[in-house]
């Protein structure tokens, strides 16, 4: 090459690299060689067209396209529900469990109820003594099976009740021993009142106003129905007075309470407000179910007209009444073929 002599060691100096006469001669071919071509001449002498490349055309479509919708799970209809209607679904439900928890009970009580029919009239279970004790229980008691489905709970509630008056005379009994103890006044006096009123009030309480309502909602008898709000309602008044606590009653309740707060000692009168506070309970639980035994009174059709023919029934077909109307009669005829 020309410039190999060059120093370069020497003086810079302005060197074109082009300036080479090998280089010019290489890009001065290849500019005319890219001049002078024309894509098109050959073509363009033989008269004929590039031929196309063997490529599928576009299809044609001569419809509109459509898109199908995508199928998706259908969700399930809503159903408005307003507050009324969720109110009457619930009820509906609830009367419906009610009336099957009835019938299985109307069921099993049917078979109890068989099934001592066959074996005969059951036997006596109240109150519940000892089988080697002298004397014998006196009455059949079983709520769940005498007493309807609708009444037994009430049935209960009377139960309760008149265990609660039991425990409320011992206690007081238990009072007016410790008022006796600590020398109060008429302690003599009120514990022998109250001894009296324990041992004959609880079971003529029994007696004369639990066994009639029991028997009433048992039978439907109105007879026992008037019985029972009769004695009932001195019973809630005994409850009063002896949560008062008058003196020489036989009872320790606020009045005797507090006057041996005064002049006694403080744990006796302490008793004294528990059994006038125990009292007090039992005249309103008494109220209250005396309402509500009231009320099924009514709805039952009970009536005085009633009572008064099951009371003659029940005289009629008793059967010491007719024997002591026989014995009657044949003494009579026997008197009059005398004379």
């Amino acid at each position: 090459m020309a410039d190999q002599d060059v120093n370069p060691f020497g003086d810079p100096k302005d060197v074109n690299p082009f300036a080479d006469p090998d280089i010019k001669s290489a890009t001065a071919d290849t500019q005319k060689g890219l001049d002078d071509y024309n894509p098109f001449a050959e073509h363009a002498t033989r008269g004929t067209t590039a031929p196309a490349h063997n490529v599928n055309p576009p299809p044609v479509y001569t419809q509109p396209a459509t898109i199908e919708p995508t199928r998706a799970e259908v969700p399930p209809e809503y159903t408005s529900y307003t507050p009324n209607q969720v109110t009457e679904r619930d009820e509906v439900i609830k009367r419906q469990e009610e009336l099957e928890r009835k019938a299985d009970e109307l069921a099993r009580k049917e078979n109890e109820l068989r099934a001592l029919q066959q074996r005969g009239s059951p036997e006596n279970n109240f109150p519940p003594l000892p089988a080697k004790f002298c004397c014998k229980p006196c009455f059949y008691h079983d709520i769940s099976v005498d007493i309807p489905v609708e009444y037994q709970r009430l049935c209960r509630m009377m139960y309760y009740l008149w265990q609660f008056y039991s425990l409320a005379l011992l206690f007081n009994m238990i009072s007016s021993l410790a008022l006796l103890c600590v020398g109060g006044e008429n302690g003599a006096q009120t514990f022998g009142v109250s001894l009296l009123y324990l041992f004959l009030f609880v079971p003529c309480s029994f007696l004369f106003w639990y066994r009639p309502v029991y028997q009433a909602l048992k039978n439907d008898s109105s007879f026992n129905f008037m019985l029972y709000f009769f004695v009932f309602f001195f019973q809630i008044i005994f409850a009063i007075v002896y949560a008062v606590g008058i003196p020489g009653f036989g009872t320790s309740g606020w009045i005797n309470g507090a006057k041996t707060l005064d002049k006694h000692s403080k744990v006796v009168a302490v008793m004294m407000f528990v059994s006038g506070a125990l009292f007090t309970v039992i005249s309103l639980l008494s109220i209250f179910l005396l309402r509500k035994v009231h009320y099924i009174y009514r709805t039952t059709g009970a009536s005085l007209e009633k009572a008064q023919g099951e009371f003659a029934r029940g005289v009629v077909t008793n059967k010491n009444v007719q024997n002591a109307a026989a014995e009657a009669v044949k003494g009579s005829m026997q008197a009059q073929t005398r004379y």
